[in-house]
């Protein structure tokens, strides 16, 4: 049994995860294992991942056809024997003492999970992006270790739901029904978020440990136009849970507040179509499903999404589409207004069509 079981998926990685491998070939903890779950890579990866496993016996290689990075963590985590173990991503960068620190703090406070800093860098550059807002410790209570419950106001913003900054102790999460979700993107919300809320011993560590790689402009950004549904589903599971377990009630408005947080920031992340169908599906039902526009503005934390929200239950896509198009006229000097407003109608009407077919009308 080795102390930390490191379970990774892994996607057409050939450009980065050598990089990747070598911070956890060198981890200063030398007693761990590596799981590197192959999701049907159609690169040069599983050579590579060979290559490590050839050279170092702390690697075991798993397969599957391509399903997805919540499938194949779920999938590496049935053969991880270690005391602890913590859910990376193929990409990014880990300081050499990572592990290290990690399970030190796990071991001297007996944690659940304990959490450290990250911060962004870029592919191109190299630079450092300093991310403060990865975990707020102004809303954590002011002593180390603390419980789930001790966190009292704005729970969902406390820390980001991904789960690469979290060493986890395995014995907590087996006692928990918590899975990765079969979904393309925000396949990690309803584990991270849900071993936290059931956690009793949580703590951090100040120090970045993780580098998250960005600037790569490709897979995310694509992936995230075509399975821009996603959140939504991810939300529904998380209060599904929280229901179950008794404690939805007790943080019901930090929920709503973060529902409407992230709902906006996946339609401003958003282009083009899948713009489109997202701010349909929440003008016409989300919005209300997710109990979001039930509130008056005194509910909530930020009142500037608030309003936001407002113009989107108030105004339809149509109209919605069409003043982006005036602000564009405004700020560009287009005149071609007659032709743009019948283009956006057409494209209005292509997307109803869709929409049905998508049977969005009919989510619950």
């Amino acid at each position: 049994m080795a102390l930390i079981s490191v379970v990774m998926p892994v996607f057409n990685e050939e450009k980065y995860i050598r990089e990747c491998l070598d911070g956890l070939v060198n981890q200063t903890l030398s007693d761990i294992e590596i799981i590197c779950v192959d999701d049907g890579s159609t690169d040069n990866t599983p050579e590579i991942l060979k290559e490590y496993a050839v050279k170092d016996a702390r690697f075991r290689i798993l397969q599957q056809p391509n399903s997805g990075a919540g499938i194949a963590r779920n999938y590496g985590r049935t053969f991880a024997s270690g005391d602890y173990i913590i859910f990376l991503d193929s990409d990014d960068i880990y300081e050499p003492e990572m592990l290290e620190k990690l399970y030190r703090i796990a071991v001297t406070d007996n944690l659940d999970i304990a959490v450290c800093r990250s911060d962004r860098i870029d592919t191109n550059t190299r630079e450092h992006i300093v991310c403060n807002w990865t975990i707020k410790d102004k809303l954590l209570p002011d002593h180390k270790p603390f419980s789930s419950r001790e966190i009292e106001q704005n729970f969902f913003m406390v820390f980001v739901w991904w789960p690469w900054d979290k060493l986890y102790k395995k014995a907590f999460i087996d006692t928990l029904e918590l899975e990765f979700q079969d979904l393309r993107t925000t396949n990690d919300l309803y584990f991270v978020a849900g071993s936290v809320l059931k956690a009793e011993r949580i703590s951090y560590i100040d120090d970045v440990l993780v580098h998250h790689r960005v600037g790569m402009g490709d897979s995310l950004s694509v992936t995230r136009e075509k399975s821009w549904n996603c959140f939504f589903y991810a939300l529904l599971q998380l209060r599904r849970f929280m229901q179950k377990e008794h404690i939805y009630q007790r943080l019901e408005k930090d929920f709503i507040n973060y529902c409407l947080h992230f709902a906006l920031w996946q339609l401003e992340s958003l282009h083009g179509y899948s713009y489109c169908l997202l701010y349909k599906a929440l003008h016409d039902e989300w919005f209300e499903i997710l109990t979001v526009k039930n509130h008056t503005a005194g509910y909530f934390y930020d009142k500037k999404l608030f309003e936001k929200m407002k113009r989107i239950v108030t105004i339809d896509l149509e109209h919605h589409m069409m003043e982006r198009i005036w602000k564009l006229e405004k700020e560009t000097g287009l005149t071609s207004a007659v032709d743009i407003d019948r283009y956006i109608a057409e494209r209005v009407w292509e997307l109803e069509k869709r929409a049905e077919a998508l049977k969005i009308s009919n989510i619950k």
